[in-house]
Formats: structure tokens, sequence, C-alpha cells
């Protein structure tokens, strides 16, 4: 509800979701953007798997660079930088960052 978002943004949680074959899942919390994102990295880091595509998916993200070169080091191919679309966009707002991948 309202008191949960705005008790959320006074601390400054981010939180993290996933998508695995279709089913959406809370991944984690985290109390700053930055933990936020060396979250993201970490998780692509632990996959198990080849990793054959990998995209960064973002709305207005000023710091889109800086992560994608967090990303770089564990990919040896492009990565692919796009926006997020409409329907997630309006969901999460301006800011959001997301990584995804194949295997």
């Amino acid at each position: 509800g309202g008191a949960k978002a705005l008790l959320a943004t006074a601390l400054a949680i981010k939180p993290i979701v996933e998508v695995v074959d279709g089913e959406v899942a809370q991944a984690g919390k985290q109390r700053t953007r930055s933990k936020a994102l060396k979250f993201l990295v970490d998780k692509v880091k632990s996959y198990e798997g080849e990793v054959n595509d990998l995209a960064v998916l973002h709305a207005a993200c000023d710091d889109v660079d800086e992560f994608v070169a967090m990303l770089q080091p564990l990919y040896d191919g492009e990565i692919v930088i796009g926006d997020i679309g409409p329907v997630i966009g309006t969901h999460t707002g301006q800011g959001t960052i997301g990584v995804a991948f194949s295997s």
C-alpha cells in the first residue's frame, strides 16, 4: 500500500524482481541503487549456465553506461542496451534498470 511505498522511498529501498520461465518473483531488496546494481551483477556472475545473449534495459537512466561497464568483464560479446517498454515502465517508473540474458 501507500505507507509501504512511502517507507521504502524514505529508506531508499530498491525492490528487485526476476522473471524465470515466465514467472515473476521477488529476488530481493537492496538499500541503495549502487547495492542494487551490484546485486544484479552478482546475479549474472553466479549463473551456472552459459550466457549466450546479454542485454541491459532501462527507463531514462543516467548511469546505464556505468552499469554496462560493470557487466562487461562477465561477457565476451556485445551487451545490447535498450529501453524498457511502456507497460513495464508504467509500473516501475523512470530510473529503472534491468538485465536480461538467455542461455
